[in-house]
């Protein structure tokens, strides 16, 4: 089983564990280093040895992304981290919870990142979590001169879509008309949240 999961506060399970994500969009000005925590929950009766894999790592030339279980961070370079003696972690209990981050940092040029975490345990490792991430950075006017991002974008909404009111940050690459439409599941149009220049 594979479950996706993407927005603010959301928490889902597999069998053996539940993932609960804060933020999925985090937007900050270059040089930033932005954290998404996320902890994952034993909700199994026995010890569980956990793993996380980053499966999508998108990011701008230089910039770089780190799995961490707790204050422990590891380099760019490792792809999947898991509660074991290499890592310096124990596996978790039943009712643990291990914090997790990701941490993406902007070193040098504006841009949006994307990662994908898979989460799972050595008992069930096809049972994962997918967890999608959005970092981005946008240029800093000078002299309130208006800048545009180098390509659109639409991200994820937050806090989530079952809240009485949400926020959907978009960008795009031209000055012109915007039409921004909600559409139910049937395709019926919703809403209309712009339509402007």
């Amino acid at each position: 089983m594979l479950l996706l999961i993407s927005g603010f506060g959301f928490y889902t399970e597999a069998q053996d564990i539940e993932v609960i994500t804060h933020e999925t969009f985090l937007s900050d000005t270059l040089g930033a280093e932005m954290v998404f925590e996320f902890e994952i929950v034993n909700i199994s009766n026995v010890e569980q040895t956990v793993f996380e894999v980053r499966t999508i790592n998108d990011l701008p030339p230089n910039w770089v992304s780190s799995l961490c279980f707790g204050q422990n961070c590891f380099p760019p370079s490792f792809d999947s981290v898991a509660t074991t003696p290499d890592f310096n972690t124990p596996p978790l209990a039943p009712g643990d919870t291990l914090l997790s981050s990701l941490h993406v940092t902007a070193l040098v040029n504006d841009g949006i990142a994307n990662v994908q975490i898979q989460a799972g345990t050595f008992h069930n490792p096809n049972d994962r979590i997918t967890i999608d991430f959005e970092a981005s950075t946008l240029p800093v006017s000078v002299d309130g001169e208006k800048t545009l991002p180098g390509q659109y974008f639409l991200a994820q909404n937050y806090p989530n879509p079952f809240n009485p009111s949400t926020k959907i940050k978009f960008g795009l690459k031209y000055a012109g008309v915007v039409s921004l439409k909600v559409y139910d599941i049937l395709g019926n149009e919703v809403a209309t949240l712009i339509n402007e220049f």
